[in-house]
């Protein structure tokens, strides 16, 4: 590996500083679908200070909520155009568009339709929002460009033994390190939909992303990680009132794409002179889930609730307990015979507005719907985590100090399970696992990753500036499995980790809001790759990779 074997620290100094050059002195910008950066912190930070109510839940979030929210919050009015008899309303959704640079290989997640790329990278989207009566339109269509540059993937100088047990992983998932190698260009539906609503319910078919549970940077089952899926929803569009408290909730069924893009070095044998790269069955994928989430009248503030999706091929639907969310409920025929997969989790979420505080913890397993019965009762299966808080300390003029910190547990528990590759998003059937066109639907830090993440800002409205850091570690369920349990191997020192510092700046100017961030990622290991020939205890393959994001949005 004769890029690997050449430390190029001097170039990447240079080229850092080539590109805050670059983004200094353009008039680029980013923004994601206001699932992201600014638009969804701030509207979580408006309800600890007040300034929306504590009666929804945040905990299922999607462009068109956020949207909403953002408008009510920063007393935006709708610019309509009326049509005959004022009957038909029609505005115009934000024109958005999106930059994002890695320098050495790529960096972050939470993106839509974006894709894991080396170089700059553009997403564009705009559209138009129309009601008449009880049904709306949203056209909100979004244009994908990756430069989509070489990188250092996997490398070919790891010995067949490890390429064995790489490919666990990559024969349960459809998670490809690069897309191809020439650029990347996608147009996607992006945040469109056409609904039916009634008091407060929605009903219709939706290509937008969506956010299920408490989390800010992960969430264990839906998040915008991966493009938006066709699908169709039934979800309340404000809480309604029992005498127990409010409810809120969303029922989804729809349809996954595969990437298309063969995993590498296919013709390597495992230990029994087999080829180590098993074909996936290429076929369409369904997927039915359901979030829900009770606030109880007792206790203001506090949120309850549980996420649950299943996924399978086509061909395999047995009857309507695979068309609709109700694995744990009904078995049906596929989830008999293992060809059906399913995980879930439960959250609970404690805003406290008089505090200007917020604590909320998501716990899920990846083997099936849970519940409080089989998580307490049964022990081996996949499980993961995570975990939250945000505390604001006011200061002068109408600001505040805000710290928050959020971590996250994707790694298997067991020697058992991680020895099976039974990862999270992963299947030995359903081998595209939990993933759409090629990226995990669920925590964008993957497979087998945990990850640990402290912020500090200064705010004022939506105005903040501020530094993040954070510490991924990537797969450690492969690293374990391969370096610390083979006997082969038996090689404690090569866990991937990246040490990131971001600096952060959100801004609002009139109706355009910008959100831009700077990151410098030490990614220790790279690709669990070490020098053979420095002795035990030594340093791996450590690079330095630099990250920019620029984000405008307009609200026309």
């Amino acid at each position: 590996m004769n890029q690997i074997k050449k430390k190029s620290s001097r170039f990447n100094r240079v080229l850092i500083i080539i590109v805050l050059f670059f983004l200094c002195a353009d008039n680029y910008a980013q923004s994601t679908s206001f699932l992201a950066d600014g638009i969804d912190d701030y509207i979580r930070r408006s309800q600890l200070l007040g300034k929306l109510s504590i009666q929804s839940s945040l905990t299922n979030r999607s462009f068109i909520e956020n949207y909403q929210l953002t408008d009510s919050v920063l007393h935006w009015n709708d610019q309509k155009k009326s049509g005959a008899g004022s009957l038909l309303q029609i505005q115009y959704s934000p024109l958005t568009i999106t930059q994002q640079y890695n320098s050495h290989h790529p960096y972050g997640w939470n993106d839509d339709g974006m894709i894991p790329a080396r170089g700059l990278q553009t997403l564009v989207s705009g559209g138009i929002y129309a009601s008449v009566g009880h049904f709306s339109f949203q056209v909100k269509p979004e244009f994908v460009y990756a430069q989509n540059t070489a990188f250092e993937t996997f490398p070919h100088e790891h010995y067949d033994i490890i390429w064995e047990h790489y490919y666990q992983w990559l024969n349960k998932s459809d998670i490809p390190e690069m897309f191809g190698t020439k650029p990347y260009t996608h147009f996607f539906p992006g945040q469109s939909s056409i609904r039916y609503n009634t008091g407060a319910v929605s009903v219709g078919v939706s290509t937008e992303n969506l956010w299920w549970g408490p989390g800010t940077r992960n969430a264990l089952v839906m998040s915008n990680n991966a493009p938006g899926f066709i699908h169709f929803t039934v979800n309340t569009v404000k809480p309604i009132q029992t005498n127990i408290g409010s409810f809120e909730g969303q029922i989804i069924g729809g349809s996954l794409s595969s990437s298309g893009i063969l995993p590498p070095d296919r013709n390597r044998y495992d230990s029994t002179n087999q080829l180590i790269y098993i074909p996936k069955k290429e076929a369409s994928r369904y997927i039915a889930g359901m979030v829900l989430s009770w606030q109880p009248k007792w206790i203001k503030g506090l949120f309850l609730g549980f996420t649950k999706a299943a996924y399978l091929y086509t061909s395999d639907i047995s009857g309507i307990a695979d068309i609709f969310p109700l694995e744990g409920i009904i078995k049906s025929s596929a989830e008999k015979n293992n060809k059906k997969a399913a995980l879930g989790s439960l959250f609970i979420r404690y805003a406290m507005p008089g505090e200007k505080a917020e604590l909320y913890i998501e716990y899920g397993r990846s083997d099936k719907s849970p519940t409080l019965i089989n998580l307490a009762n049964e022990t081996g299966y996949p499980r993961a985590y995570v975990a939250g808080f945000r505390k604001l300390f006011p200061t002068k003029r109408n600001a505040y100090i805000e710290f928050a910190s959020e971590f996250t547990q994707m790694q298997l528990p067991t020697a058992d399970l991680i020895q099976s590759a039974s990862s999270w998003y992963t299947h030995t059937y359903v081998r595209q696992g939990y993933t759409n066109n090629g990226q995990v639907i669920g925590a964008g830090i993957g497979p087998g990753s945990n990850s640990q993440m402290a912020n500090i800002s200064w705010v004022k409205n939506f105005i903040k500036v501020g530094l993040l850091f954070e510490r991924v570690v990537h797969n450690n369920d492969f690293y374990y499995n391969t370096f610390v349990a083979s006997a082969a191997a038996n090689d404690f020192t090569r866990h991937w980790i990246d040490l990131s510092t971001t600096a952060h700046v959100d801004w609002q100017f009139k109706k355009f809001l910008l959100s831009s961030q700077m990151s410098l990622i030490r990614s220790l290991n790279y690709e669990w790759y070490i020098f053979p020939d420095l002795g035990y205890f030594r340093n791996g393959y450590d690079v330095l990779n630099f990250n920019a994001k620029i984000s405008l949005a307009y609200r026309l």
